[in-house]
């Protein structure tokens, strides 16, 4: 489908601007303005909030991908979905936050002593959750109709943007503190409610009740896969978050300032993942209506690929540079860099593993996810109490790389045994030993005093010997092809020049 190269290159870009400005906050502003408790704090209201809103979604947003397309009438409001999906996901808010309150005290007991200003400022975790959770309601009901740009842009820019103005003020002595948290509590919930008045705006604001028969029919099915997905979701935001909250409980929250603000630079990844995803998941949900496994072999195999080439070459070019990005932080930063080392190869196999996530939780067998999500939490744990005693941080980040490539695997070999498809090919075995001997090959050359010269040589290098080296072996068909496109017209253009 043509739209899902149109809508993942502009959210690709929206994804990249995005990425700068939060780089800015991030790297620039929350670590030289913000002790790195206050960094700390900050980075997990936000992880917090939004393990919260896993559970109280109660699979929300997965029921909208996988039965939207059942519902999808315009003339009939869809049948009431919007209603029944918004009221279902506020009574899972209602049950979830009196249970908070119930855990309020052991919350308080495990972090008083490691990190007093989680707990000090814990009750912004319901506002931040309410507003997390419509958002993710409205980005899932608005990408059902193939409407991605504007609510990716409201994530990606405008989200960002709100918080370096929350960031600014305080910077620039306006605000202290206390101040600063609401402002920048505030600053999260503006893109839902910006994502609601655009869905109003276009006229798909179908929020109707209806005693439709297709509800009847179908409530049932609807509520048991949310009752799964809610708890995969659950677990595998645990899985995914468990490393930070470990490292704030079992360490500090200065600690958690700096294990978090890696996590965000292993960030930039994931972008073109994410957005891959965002078009593609309700695409994998009809194919599943229409039994189209091949065009979702397809689907499945392109994304892989794209996945290994750019996430490579992002991670690359964030190792060759890391020095360099302490130079602009406080110098205790540095202490974050084999973190995201780890976290990076984590985060690069979870890329590679394609879409699998989004194929095995659209299907009929999304039930075995949560068993392999359960499972993997167990051992995240274990691993975390094992590790962290004995390296630090770097002990958290090296039991989420380890998890995260046994979770893929997993997932990988049931899709297949299952399904019959898989995302790889044998030349993308050369992959790991291409970016082994591109980081030897930077790692050689002296560093250059200059830090801006260092960066610009450094980064010219090793995408030179990366693309040469992914184009020879063949890693990606599309890779090769747009580099031979570019090489075309660059061609054209100096034969024109003559």
């Amino acid at each position: 489908m043509s739209f899902i190269k149109r809508d993942s290159l502009i959210i690709t870009i929206i994804a990249y601007v995005g990425a700068i400005i939060g780089y800015v906050n991030k790297i620039f502003l929350f670590t030289n303005f913000l002790e790195t408790d206050q960094v700390g704090l900050s980075n997990l209201l936000i992880t917090i909030a939004a393990i919260y809103v896993q559970f109280a979604s109660l699979g929300s947003p997965n029921i909208i991908y996988k039965f939207f397309p059942f519902f999808n009438d315009r003339e009939k409001h869809h049948h009431g979905f919007l209603f029944g999906i918004s009221a279902i996901a506020f009574a899972g808010f209602i049950l979830s936050t009196l249970i908070a309150l119930l855990l309020k005290k052991p919350f308080q007991h495990f972090y008083s002593e490691s990190s007093p200003l989680l707990v000090e400022y814990s009750f912004y975790i319901f506002p931040l959750a309410l507003a997390t959770l419509y958002y993710q309601i409205f980005d899932s009901y608005l990408r059902s109709l193939y409407k991605n740009i504007v609510s990716s842009f409201l994530y990606e820019i405008g989200l960002r943007l709100f918080v370096t103005i929350s960031i600014s003020v305080y910077a620039l002595g306006w605000i202290d503190f206390r101040q600063f948290v609401a402002v920048y509590v505030i600053a999260n919930c503006l893109p839902t409610v910006l994502i609601i008045l655009y869905t109003w705006l276009i006229g798909q604001m179908q929020f109707k009740l209806s005693f439709s028969p297709l509800w009847r029919r179908l409530i049932r099915i609807v509520m048991v896969y949310g009752l799964y997905t809610v708890l995969n979701n659950f677990s595998y935001l645990i899985l995914l978050s468990i490393d930070s909250l470990m490292v704030a409980q079992m360490i500090d929250l200065n600690s958690a300032g700096i294990y978090t603000t890696m996590i965000f630079v292993t960030s930039i990844l994931l972008i073109p993942y994410r957005s891959i995803i965002k078009v593609t998941t309700p695409v994998v949900a009809n194919y599943w209506k229409k039994r189209a496994l091949n065009e979702m072999e397809d689907l499945y195999t392109s994304t892989t690929g794209s996945n290994l080439v750019i996430g490579g070459a992002l991670f690359l070019l964030i190792w060759v540079n890391i020095d360099s990005l302490f130079y602009f932080m406080p110098a205790d930063y540095a202490t974050g860099k084999y973190v995201f080392l780890f976290l990076g190869i984590g985060r690069l196999f979870d890329m590679a593993s394609g879409i699998n996530g989004i194929i095995l939780l659209t299907s009929n067998k999304y039930r075995y996810d949560l068993f392999f999500t359960i499972g993997l939490l167990i051992l995240a744990i274990i691993t975390n109490y094992i590790f962290i005693p004995l390296l630090g941080m770097i002990g958290a980040a090296l039991a989420s790389m380890i998890c995260l490539i046994i979770f893929n695997i997993l997932r990988i070999i049931f899709i297949k045994i299952h399904f019959g498809i898989q995302p790889f090919h044998h030349r993308q075995l050369w992959l790991p030993f291409i970016i082994l001997a591109v980081m030897l090959i930077s790692a050689s050359v002296k560093q250059i005093m200059n830090v801006y010269v260092d960066v610009l040589i450094r980064s010219i290098l090793t995408g030179t010997i990366f693309i040469v080296l992914v184009y020879y072996f063949k890693i990606s068909e599309e890779a090769n092809q747009l580099i031979i496109n570019y090489l075309i017209k660059v061609r054209s253009f100096l034969v024109h020049k003559k």
